[in-house]
């Protein structure tokens, strides 16, 4: 349990800071483009924007624990395992070679690259499917939790005339 509280906090920090800069980097040419296509209000864009990041970083968080669990000292040796996979950048050549105090990291036992691909792809779909799939639930609680609120208090008032 301590190494995925390790893992986490790096990879909340790291990757976190990553996707808050990528995140805001998108949104000038998200929102006009989803406010064409969709016709929703900026409020609402904003706030799914905000909640599929925070989730994009919730199950990337666990995408990055498993990833390293089944890889790391098995396929590769990373000299720098800060953050080795990311949901939204393919794991590559340059997890590898980074070089850490003159000590580059390496592939064992004949492990191709591309199976290394291959998994962070298997891991990556999922972690962008609940991502997406948690949005809309928690905006659908939001919604349903607005109304029965508004729904509450119109009942209220009217119980009291």
């Amino acid at each position: 349990m301590d190494s995925f509280i390790i893992e986490s906090r790096s990879y909340v920090i790291v990757a976190g800071s990553l996707q808050v800069i990528a995140a805001l980097l998108l949104a000038p040419f998200f929102f006009p483009i989803a406010r064409c296509i969709w016709g929703t209000p900026l409020s609402k864009l904003v706030r799914a924007y905000v909640i599929f990041n925070c989730m994009l970083l919730f199950w990337g968080c666990l995408g990055h624990y498993v990833f390293t669990a089944i890889t790391v000292g098995k396929m590769y040796v990373s000299a720098d395992r800060v953050v080795d996979w990311y949901p939204f950048i393919p794991f590559g050549q340059w997890v590898i070679n980074n070089t850490f105090d003159g000590w580059p990291g390496h592939l064992i036992g004949g492990t191709p690259l591309w199976q290394l691909r291959a998994i962070w792809a298997v891991i990556a779909a999922p972690v962008w499917l609940l991502s997406y799939a948690s949005t809309v639930l928690v905006m659908r609680a939001g919604k349903r939790g607005a109304r029965s609120s508004v729904g509450s208090s119109l009942t209220r008032e009217s119980t009291r005339k």
